[in-house]
C-alpha cells in the first residue's frame, strides 16, 4: 500500500491542533475536513449572524407596532412615538449601529473566513501533506471554496434579507430618509449578499497571494475601506442624472419623490463670490454676495424666504429617480461579481503554481 492510498493520515499543526486527511480524498472527504478546519468559525459566524437577523427582526417589528400607533402616517415630533423614534432615542442608535455592522459584515467574512482559508496553510506548512494525496490542489481548492463560499451566501442573504427590511421599515416612519441614499442603498437589495461573496474572495485571494494572515487581513481592511469609499463617491453618477428647474416657494410638482437622490443642486448659499445655487429669473447664477444684497439673512425672522419667492428665483437639480435604484442595486452588484471573479482567477493561478516542496 502506498503513502498515497494509506486509510488515513494524521499530522499536527504547529500550534497543536490537528490535521487529518482523509482516505478517498472525495468530497464527502472534504467537507469533513473543511468542516475539521472551519468548525469554529463557522459556528461562531451563525451565532453572530442569528443573533444580528433576530435583532434586526425584533426592532422591524417594534418600528412597525409604532407606525400602526400613529395610523400609519409620520409620527408627530412631540408625541411618545415621535420621541421613541427620535435621532437621539436609544432605538434610533441601535438601529442606526446594527445596519451599520451589516454594512462592515462583508470585510468581517473576508478577514475570518477568505483570509485563513490558504494563508494558514502557508504559515503552518500543511498545503504539502493536504495536496499529497489522491486528489488536486485545484481540485482541494474549488471544494473548499464552493462549501465556504455557500455557507458565506446563505448567512449574508438571511442578513440581507432582515437589513433590507428593516431600512424599509425606517424608511416609513422617517420624513426625510431616501432609500437611495449610500449608507441605506448598500444594506438593501441583493447589495449585501453579493458584497459578501466578493470580500470572501478576495480575502483568499490576499491570503493566498500574501501567503501572512495578517498583512492579508490588513489588505482586506484598507481595500474594503477604499472601495467602499470610491463606490460612495462613484455610485451617484453610475447612470446619467435627470435635471430639472424649480422654482423656489412654488407647490411641490412630486418631480423628487421621497428615494430620490439629488446629485446637485438644491442648497442656496450665501457669501463671497462663490457660486449661490440660486439663479434669478433668467435662470442666471448668483453669486453668494449678490445674493446677500438681493435677499439680505433674517436671522430666523421668515423673511428671507419670502424675498425669493417675490424675486422668483429658481434652483437648479440634478438628480436620480427611487425608481432606479433596482437599475444602480444591479450596477453596484454587477461591478462587484466582477470583482468577484478577477480575486477567483487569481486564486487559481495561484494553486496551479504553487510549489508543493516549499509546503
Amino acid at each position: 500500500m502506498t503513502p498515497i492510498t494509506r486509510p488515513r493520515l494524521a499530522a499536527h499543526r504547529e500550534d497543536g491542533t490537528e490535521l487529518t486527511t482523509t482516505p478517498d480524498g472525495g468530497v464527502s472527504g472534504l467537507i469533513w475536513l473543511t468542516w475539521r478546519q472551519h468548525r469554529w468559525t463557522v459556528l461562531g459566524t451563525l451565532v453572530l449572524a442569528a443573533v444580528l437577523v433576530g435583532w434586526m427582526t425584533y426592532l422591524s417589528m417594534e418600528v412597525t407596532d409604532l407606525w400602526h400607533q400613529c395610523h400609519n402616517t409620520l409620527c408627530p415630533e412631540d408625541s411618545p412615538q415621535g420621541h421613541r423614534l427620535g435621532g437621539a432615542s436609544g432605538l434610533a442608535l441601535t438601529i442606526g449601529s446594527l445596519l451599520r455592522l451589516v454594512q462592515y459584515m462583508p470585510m468581517l467574512i473576508g478577514v475570518f473566513i477568505g483570509v485563513p482559508l490558504l494563508s494558514r496553510e502557508h504559515e503552518q506548512r500543511t498545503l504539502l501533506l493536504a495536496w499529497s494525496q489522491d486528489i488536486s490542489p485545484v481540485r482541494w481548492l474549488w471544494t473548499k471554496l464552493s462549501l465556504l463560499g455557500l455557507f458565506v451566501a446563505a448567512v449574508a442573504a438571511a442578513v440581507a434579507g432582515a437589513s433590507d427590511h428593516l431600512e424599509h421599515v425606517v424608511s416609513n416612519v422617517s420624513k426625510n430618509a431616501s432609500m437611495f441614499e449610500y449608507h441605506t442603498f448598500v444594506n438593501t437589495g441583493m447589495l449585501p449578499l453579493v458584497i459578501s461573496i466578493c470580500w470572501f474572495a478576495v480575502g483568499v485571494a490576499l491570503g493566498a497571494a500574501i501567503k501572512r494572515t495578517l498583512p492579508a487581513v490588513f489588505g482586506v481592511a484598507a481595500g474594503f475601506i477604499g472601495l467602499m469609499l470610491l463606490v460612495q463617491y462613484r455610485y451617484p453618477t453610475l447612470m446619467k442624472p435627470l435635471s430639472a428647474w424649480r422654482q423656489v416657494g412654488a407647490p411641490d410638482d412630486g418631480l423628487l419623490d421621497k428615494n430620490a437622490l439629488v446629485v446637485k443642486g438644491g442648497i442656496i448659499n450665501y457669501g463671497g463670490e462663490q457660486l449661490s445655487g440660486a439663479y434669478d429669473a433668467s435662470r442666471r447664477q448668483l453669486t453668494g454676495a449678490e445674493l446677500e444684497r438681493l435677499c439680505p439673512p433674517d436671522n430666523g425672522a421668515g423673511t428671507t424666504f419670502s424675498c425669493y419667492v417675490d424675486n422668483h428665483l429658481q434652483q437648479y437639480i440634478e438628480y436620480q429617480p427611487g425608481s432606479r435604484i433596482p437599475d444602480f442595486h444591479l450596477i453596484v452588484g454587477a461591478g462587484y461579481l466582477g470583482l468577484t471573479a478577477v480575486a477567483l482567477a487569481a486564486v487559481w493561478l495561484i494553486v496551479r503554481r504553487t510549489n508543493l516542496s516549499a509546503g
